[in-house]
């Protein structure tokens, strides 16, 4: 491809002998290379992003080994390393604004301490930028979207908002102070999502409401469940016509489409506090769409237990307050 990026002066014709810095799809050219080199190790003890190159593996003899295969596969491919700018042999790492610790994922402290020290947005173009650097750790806050949602109607929609955002004075209201403050209260606490562990079991807890539904997908640890990962999301006006079981069914299907790599295959607890559906998976149901649903998880291996709505809370908060937008049931 080096043709391709030729250009002519007075005096020559020049082309570039490397990838140059500074060009529109020079990052994606770069990762797909770097994606290339990696070849049957990406995604088996490494993975990177753009340059930055993290290798990972179980036991420190086996870490060495993958080490050795890493750096011989980027020698071979001619590319150099900067030792100031390399960790070995770490067991706790910052990673593309992440914290990684013995099974667990935080927020980046460094990153964290630049949005608490954030002061009240004074322009539209700073209370969007505030939003936007929050937005990048939503996984960590249930209900993200509705608690942002007051600050976001300063987010520009046209090239001429975007020009004019910067200079646009705005003074908050009282309901805009309270989301830039409640966002700011949530990066404060100890935000932590623990990564899949395939030799613990996995738990998922559902609910349903008016507005839609909510689920967490868990690990069952002996000092208690730790959560994977969040859903939620709006019923449509169909489906806030559905009786309530339908709507708690529903409610599982969307976790099983969701997290179908890390439950199929496996035993896993399902946890209602909709008693009926108990015995979804062990006779026919008389509502057809109940049914056809029925047929459907039968691929999976799960036991379903009745919980009071008391501890199902944090399914029941999601379900209420929805983030991502409705959609039509496919079947």
């Amino acid at each position: 491809d080096r043709p391709k990026t030729a250009f002519s002066t007075r005096d020559n014709h020049y082309q570039f002998t490397v990838l140059p810095q500074g060009i529109t799809n020079g990052p994606a050219t770069f990762q797909r290379i770097i994606n290339h080199i990696l070849g049957p190790a990406r995604w088996k003890y490494a993975l990177a992003y753009i340059d930055d190159v993290i290798i990972y593996s179980k036991t420190f003899e086996e870490h060495l080994l993958h080490l050795n295969e890493i750096c011989t596969i980027l020698k071979n491919a001619r590319f150099r390393l900067n030792p100031d700018k390399c960790e070995i042999a770490r067991t706790e790492t910052n990673y593309l604004g992440h914290n990684i610790k013995n099974g667990e994922i935080r927020p980046s402290l460094h990153n964290i301490n630049g949005l608490l020290n954030t002061r009240l947005p004074q322009t539209a173009d700073e209370a969007c930028k505030f939003v936007k650097a929050a937005e990048y750790y939503r996984k960590f806050i249930p209900n993200f979207s509705q608690i942002a949602e007051p600050l976001r109607k300063f987010a520009p929609t046209t090239r001429t908002q975007r020009k004019k955002g910067q200079k646009i004075i705005i003074t908050l209201t009282p309901e805009e102070i309270k989301a830039f403050e409640q966002l700011k209260n949530f990066l404060i606490t100890d935000l932590v999502l623990r990564l899949p562990n395939n030799r613990l079991p996995f738990k998922v807890q559902t609910d349903a409401s008016d507005e839609g539904i909510g689920a967490v997908l868990l690990q069952i640890y002996p000092d208690g469940d730790r959560p994977i990962a969040y859903l939620s999301k709006k019923f449509t006006q169909a489906q806030r016509k559905w009786s309530p079981m339908e709507q708690e069914c529903y409610a599982f299907i969307c976790a099983l489409d969701k997290w179908h790599n890390y439950l199929s295959g496996i035993k896993f607890i399902w946890e209602t506090d909709h008693k009926a559906l108990t015995q979804l998976n062990q006779k026919a149901q008389i509502n057809k769409r109940c049914e056809r649903w029925r047929l459907k998880i039968l691929e999976y291996d799960f036991k379903v237990k009745y919980i009071p709505g008391l501890t199902n809370s944090m399914p029941d908060y999601l379900s209420r307050s929805p983030v991502d937008d409705a959609e039509e049931d496919p079947d």
